[in-house]
């Protein structure tokens, strides 16, 4: 795909991955449209990006329903008389419980729920509008933590982000829709400088299987 003609959606765009991810693809030339329920770090993040380009537009949500992910995706296509070709399914990680911890489960079943049902929804949304007007779409699943200390239960969110790249490949190849996934590999070195470079790699991972027309159903660790 010509990430320079592209319109791309980037969810949890306050998040330090969205942020990045929001400069790296607005400096590329795409469209690029940012959208997050936390609106001071979303307005933080467009300003960065605008600074870089005009082609950005921010939309704040107020929960991530499908009603809410709808009408963003109905303002976006009123806007741009068109639908993504390229949606950024970010999502930062969150520190889960660990099985060993005195927390109650119901916490951890919490965040697994909406780290799930979010991308999910996201997913199902964008690839709806892709078919609908016949888009050859790219979804790009991408787990990220904002800092060393969100790493524990990462494993349970990157199980989770491998299978549903691979099922949504399957689905959605008939369409000419394409789906890949990037997730950071676990490793015990938490060195800020280990952090950052990761953080690095993810964007890249990212980039490539945007630009790269044969890649589906594949997950890249960084």
């Amino acid at each position: 795909m010509n990430i320079e003609s592209a319109l791309v959606l980037i969810t949890s765009a306050s998040s330090i991955l969205g942020s990045t991810l929001a400069i790296h693809f607005a400096r590329l030339g795409a469209k690029v449209v940012l959208c997050d329920t936390n609106q001071q770090g979303l307005l933080e993040t467009f300003t960065r990006c605008r600074h870089i380009s005009q082609d950005v537009e921010h939309y704040h949500l107020s929960d991530y329903s499908l009603n809410s992910i709808h009408g963003m995706l109905d303002e976006i296509e009123r806007r741009y008389q068109g639908v993504p070709d390229v949606l950024i399914n970010n999502w930062p990680n969150a520190p889960l419980p660990s099985v060993v911890d005195d927390r109650p489960a119901e916490l951890f079943i919490q965040k697994l729920a909406l780290m799930a049902s979010s991308l999910f929804t996201f997913g199902q949304a964008c690839s709806e509008r892709m078919r609908h007007r016949s888009t050859k779409g790219v979804i790009v699943n991408v787990l990220s933590y904002n800092s060393p200390q969100d790493k524990p239960g990462i494993e349970n969110a990157t199980s989770m982000v491998s299978g549903f790249t691979q099922s949504w490949a399957k689905e959605l190849t008939p369409f000419n829709i394409r789906v890949g996934g990037v997730v950071p590999i676990i490793s015990a070195n938490d060195e800020h400088e280990h952090w950052a470079a990761v953080n690095d790699e993810l964007i890249r991972n990212t980039e490539y299987i945007v630009s790269n027309e044969y890649f589906s159903g594949r997950v890249m660790s960084a």
